[in-house]
């Protein structure tokens, strides 16, 4: 597994370099320092979690450890109004998160494209997520 990975920030222009052997993340408002992404991120003020891709297939960074994204998992997302509380009971992860902003904001977008929690939920037991997070 590579030590040093960049990730894109699924809901806005924004990227990172994150080291996961270290948890050291460097921000950047431009991906001309990327040779390529290997996943995507969600951060606010409590939390930092990344989906990114490996030999093994997808792999969750989460709180300075590193998990393996599988179809037997129990994942699930809550949605309260403008509150969602993502979790992953096997590996006692529980993020609660506002709504993002950005859904509805491009007629041309889906939820997919801006809450990276509801498209884990809703693809994580599909074969072509696997191959999309393998390299």
């Amino acid at each position: 597994m590579d030590k040093i990975i960049g990730i894109s920030n699924i809901e806005i222009y924004e990227f990172c370099k994150l080291n996961l052997e270290t948890g050291e993340k460097k921000f950047f408002d431009d991906y001309s320092g990327f040779e390529k992404f290997d996943g995507f991120y969600f951060k606010d003020r409590e939390n930092f979690f990344v989906i990114f891709a490996s030999e093994e297939g997808p792999k969750l960074y989460f709180k300075d450890n590193v998990y393996q994204l599988r179809k037997d998992l129990h994942i699930s997302l809550k949605e309260m109004d403008t509150v969602r509380e993502f979790r992953i009971e096997e590996y006692n992860i529980c993020i609660k998160y506002r709504t993002s902003p950005y859904i509805g904001f491009d007629v041309w977008s889906d939820q997919e494209d801006v809450d990276l929690f509801y498209q884990i939920e809703q693809s994580y037991k599909n074969d072509e997520y696997y191959k999309k997070f393998t390299k």
